[in-house]
């Protein structure tokens, strides 16, 4: 199945290796947000009730880090693409296993250059950020943050193909939505999720980067045998 999964991702990768450009121009343009806002934290320059705008660019940026962002992308919900590259694929000798094992696979590739990038460039660049962690401590930053992408990159993939254009839209919004009310939450409560993994790394706690990147097999395991069920008894066309 292995052998079959990884033809799939290479060519859905061959097909929309130009939509990876087009995700590294997003990703530097909303990163450059994100590290302004965790430098300002880490400077002190500006109000801790501000953490909201930090927390919710990591829970919905993260996220992104797996996926190609090409003309598909752009077109799901009017054409629903990716029922009708399903219905395709339903159509040759291609097992449902190797399709979402491919898909998982392009996925986490992808989601794994994203992130080595965006953290490797955070903790090159700030100084600040360097006082406060060292290397090993950085590591578990990143893991932590590594876990919950991956969590939330599969169950997008599991609306992607297991539900029509038009739902994965709406679950999209509702989403940032979701992610929106959390970190508004955690500011009503003086907290701030990306402040709180900072001081857990810099306390040395491997336990929080061991939990989050266990959830992370989990999760890719999880979604990928109810996307499994899902895509054999859903429609393409609805």
């Amino acid at each position: 199945m292995w052998q079959g999964a990884w033809r799939i991702a290479k060519y859905e990768f061959n097909l929309a290796w130009r939509g990876y450009l087009v995700t590294i121009l997003v990703l530097a343009y909303t990163s450059f947000f994100t590290s302004v806002l965790l430098y300002a934290h880490l400077s002190s320059e500006i109000s801790p009730l501000s953490a909201w705008g930090l927390d919710l660019g990591y829970f919905c940026m993260l996220p992104l880090f797996g996926f190609l962002m090409d003309q598909t992308t752009f077109r799901y919900r009017r054409e629903d693409t990716y029922s009708r590259k399903l219905a395709e694929w339903h159509t040759m000798p291609i097992g449902v296993g190797q399709i979402i094992a491919g898909r998982l696979m392009l996925l986490i590739l992808v989601f794994i250059a994203d992130w080595l990038l965006y953290f490797g460039v955070q903790y090159a660049a700030f100084e600040e950020l360097r006082e406060l962690l060292n290397p090993a401590e950085y590591v578990i930053y990143a893991l932590t943050w590594f876990g919950y992408g991956v969590i939330a990159s599969t169950l997008m993939v599991f609306m992607e193909l297991g539900f029509s254009g038009r739902v994965y839209f709406g679950f999209c919004f509702i989403f940032v939505f979701f992610m929106l009310m959390v970190t508004l939450l955690l500011t009503v409560n003086g907290k701030s999720a990306v402040m709180l993994t900072l001081e857990e790394a810099a306390g040395g706690h491997w336990e929080i980067a061991a939990i989050s990147v266990a959830a992370a097999a989990m999760a890719a395991g999880g979604f990928g045998a109810l996307l499994h069920r899902r895509i054999n008894r859903r429609s393409f066309w609805i």
